[in-house]
């Protein structure tokens, strides 16, 4: 299993490549808790994480979520909050986005999609 990663450190000797943490053993590791939920192991076993190099600029590292199909990235840049959002692998043609509570927003994922 690869060592975990602060996320929030700009320089934490990733280097140019990338650092994943295989949700199969991180599963694993935890059902020898003995005290995992059977459903959060089902789900653990189908999650992987990715840390990429924060480039110039960038506040954070770059942290790519895998799950349900969907890839779900984010960072700190100088001036914002980047967050990526990418379905190329699911049927889904709408994202519902909700931001700090204020209610949901949808977005089309193919915007020349017809009736969008």
């Amino acid at each position: 299993m690869t060592t975990s990663i602060d996320p929030s450190e700009t320089t934490d000797g990733i280097g140019d490549g990338q650092r994943t943490l295989d949700g199969k053993q991180l599963a694993g590791v935890l059902a020898l808790l003995d005290t995992v939920d059977h459903v959060c192991v089902k789900v653990l076993t189908r999650l992987n994480l990715r840390i990429y190099s924060a480039e110039p600029g960038d506040r954070t590292a770059y942290v790519v979520l895998d799950v349900h199909g969907v890839s779900i990235g984010v960072k700190r840049r100088a001036d914002d909050l980047y967050l990526h959002v990418d379905t190329t692998e699911t049927g889904d043609q709408l994202i519902a986005v909700e931001i700090n509570g204020y209610g949901e927003t949808d977005h089309p994922t193919n915007p020349s999609h017809p009736g969008l």
